[in-house]
């Protein structure tokens, strides 16, 4: 990762400074952004809040580390044409426990891009990766509930799921990935996700879903949603 080579390192003080942030501060909010810095995360778990027609808080996406917070800012003007992205997305971020954040100088950032692009290869995967999740979510919004579910499941796991050791097959979720969380990733109603929640428990999908502790059986996940889901559109997504 970028922020893992000795070549970062030496940026220090002058081209990127390291933010902390406690437990729900808010790290970034796009309308007070000019678009000069860079933000990436070094370590915690962020999430993104977009305001609803109710004018409440929804989540939409999960940042970790070596994520870039605000993937807008990488747009060069010329490529904007006549609009402003920043007007199209609004949108903050907010610690969900400790995390630290670089704040790098973006034409600095850019500038090394140019000269080397492989060395950022990594980064360039995974704006990539977490670009394509939140298209396919997209893709699945005219599908069932508990198509929409599952894959918000599968989100979620692969950011910030943790393996059981008694199973290589079950992953555990956190705390924040409560019912509403997830209605909210997969765009869904609470009403119909609990139903997909319960749904996907008769088929094995979902091991325990308590307060304290969510469990997945991951390989029956990925064959429901390889069967169900993925099927009309590929093999190899996942």
């Amino acid at each position: 990762m970028i922020h893992k080579t000795e070549e970062f390192r030496q940026w220090r003080s002058i081209f990127w400074k390291l933010n902390r942030y406690e437990n729900e501060q808010i790290c970034y909010n796009s309308k007070d952004s000019d678009g000069s810095k860079i933000l990436l995360v070094k370590q915690g778990t962020l999430l993104v809040q977009v305001s609803t027609s109710q004018d409440e808080k929804a989540y939409t996406e999960i940042l970790i580390e070596g994520d870039i917070i605000n993937v807008e800012a990488l747009i060069e003007q010329q490529a904007r044409g006549s609009w402003n992205v920043s007007n199209f997305i609004q949108y903050q971020v907010v610690a969900f426990g400790p995390a630290e954040v670089y704040e790098i100088d973006k034409e600095f950032l850019l500038s090394h891009l140019y000269i080397d692009p492989r060395k950022y290869h990594d980064l360039f995967e995974r704006i990539i990766v977490q670009l394509v999740n939140i298209s396919f979510a997209s893709v699945l919004s005219n599908r069932g509930t508990q198509a929409k579910v599952s894959w918000a499941l599968f989100r979620t796991i692969k950011k910030v799921g943790y393996q059981i050791e008694e199973d290589t097959n079950i992953v555990g979720l956190p705390s924040f990935a409560t019912q509403t969380f997830i209605a909210q990733i997969s765009h869904s109603g609470k009403a119909r996700t609990n139903e997909a929640i319960k749904e996907l428990s008769d088929l094995g999908i979902i091991i325990q879903w308590g307060a304290k502790c969510k469990l997945i059986n991951m390989t029956q996940l990925i064959q429901y949603l390889k069967k169900e889901s993925l099927m009309p559109f590929s093999h190899s997504i996942i």
